[in-house]
């Protein structure tokens, strides 16, 4: 396994989740300022499946967002709860739901070019992100300009 900041990348032919793993994930995370982590189960960023289990802490904060049309994602809650926002092109909340290990809905799939903000409710949240590749930050990640 390699590391990368806050970011480990999966180099075995196997991928099995643990406890260990994520306690790791969570040290990683508290490490860096914006209190999240992750490990990258593809091997590159020009892969064209990009899965990851990203550990985010209720401290930390993502900015609303949005991905080019081409490029959908989901999520898939393992641990805590996530709260999801969806915006509108002005800025304005659309449409707020809640993610849980405990309790429907756990997962979400959108497609792209759409406004989107996770949000950690619990002190911990762990979740499978499934994207499209290739990615390229600087293209892929469209910040709201509120």
């Amino acid at each position: 396994m390699k590391k990368e900041k806050n970011i480990l990348i999966n180099e075995d032919k196997i991928f099995l989740l643990n406890e260990e793993l994520i306690t790791k994930l969570k040290v990683l995370a508290l490490e860096h300022p914006y209190k999240r982590s992750r490990i990258c189960l593809h091997q590159n960023v020009d892969d064209f499946v990009h899965e990851m289990i990203i550990v985010a802490n209720k401290e930390g904060i993502m900015e609303p967002h949005k991905h080019p049309k081409s490029k959908p994602e989901s999520y898939h809650v393992i641990e805590g709860k996530l709260k999801v926002l969806i915006y509108n092109d002005d800025g304005s909340i659309k449409e707020e739901f809640l993610l849980s290990d405990k309790s429907h809905p756990k997962m979400y799939r959108i497609k792209g070019n759409i406004w989107h903000q996770p949000i950690p409710i619990t002190e911990w949240v762990v979740y499978h992100e499934v994207a499209v590749g290739p990615f390229n930050k600087s293209d892929d990640v469209i910040f709201l300009e509120e």
